[in-house]
Parts: C-alpha cells; sequence; structure tokens
C-alpha cells in the first residue's frame, strides 16, 4: 500500500502483481537528470562554503593570538621607553647634583699650592691657571667635559675617577699640557698668561 502511496506521489506507474503493487521505473528525460546533478553540485558547493565548527574555532584562537601578540609588543615598547626615561632621569639628577656639589662648596685655592710647587713650572701662574679653571674644586665638572683642578679635558674616560685626585690632576697637568705647550691648553688665562 505504501509503495502505491508513493508512486502515486511521484508519478511512476505500478504494476500490478500477486497481490502487491511493484513501482516501475520510468525513464526520466536527460535534462532532468542533468538539472539535479547541477542542482547537486551547487548544494555540494554551498555545503563546502560553509566553515565547519573546526574551521570557525582555529580562525578565532588565531585573532585571539594575534591581538595578544600585539597587546605584548605594545607593553614591551611601553617598558622600554619608560626604562630609557628613567636612564635619561638619572643621568640629569646625578650631574645635576655634581653640579650642585661643585656650586656649593667653597675651596681654598692656596691649600694645593704644596702640590703645584712640586713641580718646575711658574708657581703663581699655574695657581692662577687653577684659580680660574677650578676655584680650586678638585672635584669640578665642566660642561665641556673637563675634570679636576686643572680641569683636563676627557679626564674621566681616560684616566677614570683618579682624574679627581689632586696629586695626580697636577702632575697631569704640568706633564701631559704644560711641559709641550705652556699655558695654551688652558683658555681661562687666554689674554693673561698666552
Amino acid at each position: 500500500m505504501r509503495n502505491k502511496i508513493l508512486a502515486a506521489l511521484v508519478g511512476i506507474p505500478m504494476l500490478a502483481s500477486t497481490g502487491s503493487a511493484i513501482a516501475q521505473p520510468i525513464n526520466i528525460p536527460k535534462t532532468e537528470t542533468q538539472n539535479v546533478v547541477k542542482i547537486d553540485k551547487i548544494v555540494e558547493t554551498k555545503i563546502n562554503d560553509q566553515p565547519t565548527q573546526d574551521d570557525i574555532a582555529a580562525k578565532q584562537i588565531a585573532n585571539y593570538q594575534a591581538e595578544l601578540s600585539k597587546q605584548a609588543a605594545a607593553e614591551n615598547l611601553k617598558i622600554q621607553q619608560e626604562q630609557a626615561n628613567a636612564q635619561a632621569a638619572a643621568a640629569a639628577a646625578a650631574q645635576t647634583a655634581q653640579k650642585a656639589v661643585t656650586q656649593t662648596v667653597s675651596y681654598n685655592v692656596e691649600q694645593w699650592r704644596p702640590i703645584v710647587a712640586k713641580y718646575p713650572w711658574p708657581v703663581d701662574q699655574a695657581m692662577l691657571v687653577l684659580s680660574r679653571e677650578s676655584h680650586g674644586n678638585p672635584n669640578a665638572v665642566s660642561q665641556t667635559d673637563d675634570y679636576g683642578l686643572f680641569q683636563i679635558h676627557h679626564g674621566l674616560e681616560t684616566y677614570g675617577q683618579k682624574i679627581f685626585d689632586p696629586e695626580f690632576n697636577v702632575w697631569l697637568a704640568y706633564n701631559y699640557y704644560y711641559k709641550d705647550r705652556g699655558w695654551t691648553p688652558w683658555y681661562s688665562v687666554r689674554g693673561i698668561l698666552w
């Protein structure tokens, strides 16, 4: 009975046999078969175009990882900038502190005369240079990278902390500057001693 109903609905003729109806296939025109194949291909294409749940999840994970990478890069850049700013601020503070120390402490230039007098140069002239260059401050640092009593140029990078030792600074001024060039290395006495 069911076969009869289906056959009637679909339009397939039935053959009667011993009490049961058998659906007989009919020849479907070729164009209808081609249309069915085309429809199958369209449906299959649409199904293949649709991303699966795994595809969607993988894409979401990739997007999330990319966003995390961007955030990490931005955070690293921010940290590096803060460190650079902190280092610059510390360097500026150290320089300000050094200037404050050299400007607030008053030194007696004459206290260095015994050290200056150890060398065979005109002591009074050497004392004048020392006075004009550092005002007698053995820790003096100029903006032009000069250090110590006689303001030895690039003294800190060349000789280290011993450039601030009065004995060493005076010895260096005599042996490496005055002996070869007289007073010309010290611009503070230009027009006075040379």
